[in-house]
């Protein structure tokens, strides 16, 4: 963007047209400074980004929308709790466009949904979630009753009594932990020197193993794990390959079995004569003389004859 342009989206481009006489460039353009935000500012309306302030579900769709969730949002006054002002908030739900208002709660100190929408209820248990159980508002107005404070005070000091002890103990022990400066940093810093030498040597390791990356110590959920995988052995891939052997067979008996066993004989003697013939060509104590064709039944096969050298 060029400098003329960033300075018209800032609004601080000034034409030559105008003059101090006409004001201010809002008013020389006929807008407000908030722009479209203002635009329905003479009904005491202005909009504004609101953010969902808890999970809700929405009225139209039965669809829940998160906490934390954007809107633009008509924001307006609806009332006054003594001085402070209640404020409503409109927006549409982004999945069917249901209208929902939310409006403050100044007495309580929270959101309250007015229509198009309903409240998720979220329920937690104070042990899980390692929280303080706060006191309800019927116990809050009674500490607030010098009365009942009067009444409930004997039970309190025996509370406090039976809980002294453990709590002198604990102080005591945290005393004693950190009494000594000097020798808690020193087992920090053998404790940190062990390790990085013991990553340093996994590092060592690893890369005299090709690893890029080093390697944990064995454990014996390691081993465990390790047990329980299996490789396939040479009984597992002769039964896979017989298997295979039988599928690719033909369901039809043969007519002949003795003549297909007779030439597959055939084909292999022929094959170890070859092969000989060939390797003692190769070694040169053979040379060949002549090629002497032989013939049986239909196919025709060319047999060497091998000469000694002499």
């Amino acid at each position: 963007m060029s400098s003329l342009a960033a300075a018209r989206a800032d609004n601080f481009y000034y034409p030559p047209e105008w003059s101090p006489k006409k004001g201010g460039l809002n008013k020389f353009h006929g807008q407000h400074a908030l722009r479209e935000r203002a635009r329905k500012l003479d009904q005491g309306i202005l909009i504004i980004r609101f953010e969902m302030p808890f999970n809700i579900w929405c009225g139209g769709c039965n669809s829940m929308i998160a906490k934390g969730v954007r809107f633009n949002a008509e924001k307006k006054q609806v009332g006054n709790y003594y001085s402070t002002k209640i404020w409503s908030f409109t927006m549409k739900s982004p999945c069917c466009k249901q209208e929902i208002v939310i409006q403050t709660d100044p007495k309580n100190t929270e959101y309250v949904i007015i229509s198009g929408a309903q409240r998720k209820t979220e329920d937690y248990d104070v042990e899980d979630a390692e929280t303080l159980l706060l006191p309800a508002d019927e116990e809050r107005d009674k500490l607030a009753d010098p009365m009942y404070k009067l009444e409930h005070q004997e039970e309190d000091l025996r509370k406090k009594k039976e809980a002294e002890p453990v709590l002198v103990r604990l102080q005591r022990l945290s005393d004693s932990r950190h009494s000594d400066d000097y020798a808690l940093n020193r087992a920090l810093r053998d404790r940190l020197r062990s390790q990085k030498k013991r990553v340093a040597e996994e590092r060592k390791s690893a890369r005299k193993m090709g690893l890029g990356v080093r390697l944990l110590p064995p454990s014996a959920e390691d081993a465990t794990a390790a047990a329980y995988v299996k490789f396939a052995s040479k009984f597992e891939k002769s039964r896979r390959d017989k298997r295979a052997a039988i599928k690719a067979a033909s369901i039809f008996p043969e007519s002949s079995s003795s003549t297909s066993k007779n030439k597959l004989d055939l084909a292999l003697k022929r094959r170890n004569i070859k092969a000989g013939a060939a390797s003692a060509l190769m070694a040169g104590r053979v040379k060949p003389s002549s090629w002497q064709s032989t013939s049986s039944g239909s196919s025709r096969t060319a047999m060497p004859i091998m000469a000694t050298r002499k």
